[in-house]
């Protein structure tokens, strides 16, 4: 009977999260954000702000972050892809002479080269080509469209319930981290403070940690493309950029363009790359990383890198965020853990010990 006002909240929380749960995830990205950007929504309070005046900036201020990149990425497209169909048309024209690194494929270097000349070497085979693949794809194509459609309209309105939610957290969130706090307190009375100390901590750190790293890659990385001479290097710059946000993501890219640029027979700009791009990951991964995120809540290295790791392979952009907060949590229970006393005995307690075992 002790136990029935701690289980009737729990089985209310619950039934409450199946009702919501196609809509949990704004909640959540409302929650997040509003916890990474609530210093700046008190600082511009303290300034003279009213709440719904920094509520809007704030709220303009993400979109902006957000769509600015993606305007970005949409211009570079476009002069892109007029440069790739430039290129594609030179190509189709002239036709593309087989590399001599194809030849020397073990097994598959005879059908490759056949291959190789009958679609891509004679003139005009590189057209034809095009439309054979893409006429084989069209109905693959149209269904991958209708579901990318409706998709599209569903985040489209998980972004807008998203957005809303964090305006109203704006303009009422000492309220709502009341009820938070007493619920918290009243479920939780020993761990809730740690836990309101350390989500807060964590959040931002992983937000400024990710955000920071994402930006750097990018930079850096599509310079060493330009560098390298590999096609279209603003736009592969800018993927790098969004890829690094994913653990393991910023590897990939750089290693497909190192890839890219051997194909085309550039083999010692490849290996440069990929040097280049490793021992950047290394120093990014080794200090900067575990820095921006682990420093704020003692976590080391690997800790950092399982909680990213572990948390989007389960639960999805949102994973980066929860994981490294877990682990906060894992290694502060650690840390606090009584220390319980080892107890010697001297060397003639230790024989004696011995010898009443050899006697019985």
């Amino acid at each position: 009977m002790s136990y029935l006002p701690l289980i009737l909240p729990l089985l209310f929380i619950v039934a409450l999260a199946l009702m919501l749960k196609h809509f949990l995830v704004s909640l959540a990205w409302a929650g997040l954000l509003a916890v990474i950007t609530w210093p700046l929504h008190e600082a511009l309070l303290r300034r003279g702000w009213t709440r719904a005046a920094s509520a809007s900036a704030l709220l303009g201020g993400l979109i902006l972050l957000f769509a600015g990149p993606s305007l970005f990425v949409l211009n570079a497209l476009s002069g892109e892809l007029a440069a790739v169909e430039r290129f594609i048309g030179r190509q189709n024209t002239a036709g593309i002479p087989v590399p001599g690194w194809i030849s020397q494929l073990p097994v598959i270097g005879g059908h490759a080269v056949e291959w190789w000349s009958k679609h891509l070497e004679v003139p005009g085979s590189l057209a034809a080509l095009i439309r054979s693949t893409v006429g084989g794809m069209v109905p693959q194509l149209s269904a991958a469209a209708s579901a990318v459609g409706s998709t599209l309209l569903a985040n489209a309105l998980y972004m807008f319930l998203a957005l809303l939610t964090l305006f109203i957290l704006y303009l009422h969130g000492n309220a709502v981290r009341h009820y938070v706090d007493s619920a918290g307190m009243r479920l939780l009375p020993a761990h809730y403070p740690v836990l309101a100390r350390l989500f807060p901590l964590s959040v931002r750190g992983t937000a400024l940690g990710l955000c920071s790293v994402a930006v750097l890659e990018g930079v850096v990385l599509g310079v060493a493309y330009y560098l390298a001479g590999a096609p279209f290097p603003a736009l592969l710059g800018v993927i790098t950029g969004y890829m690094a946000l994913i653990p393991g993501g910023a590897p990939l890219s750089f290693t497909l363009v190192s890839l890219l640029l051997l194909g085309k027979g550039q083999a010692t700009a490849a290996l440069g790359l990929f040097c280049w791009g490793a021992f950047e990951l290394f120093l990014v991964d080794k200090f900067v990383r575990p820095k921006l995120i682990g420093s704020r809540v003692e976590l080391p290295f690997l800790a950092v890198l399982f909680g990213l790791l572990g948390g989007v392979s389960t639960l999805g952009v949102l994973g980066l965020f929860i994981g490294p907060f877990m682990m906060a949590v894992l290694f502060w229970w650690l840390r606090n853990l009584p220390s319980t006393p080892v107890l010697k005995r001297s060397g003639s307690e230790q024989d004696k010990a011995d010898d009443h075992r050899e006697a019985a």
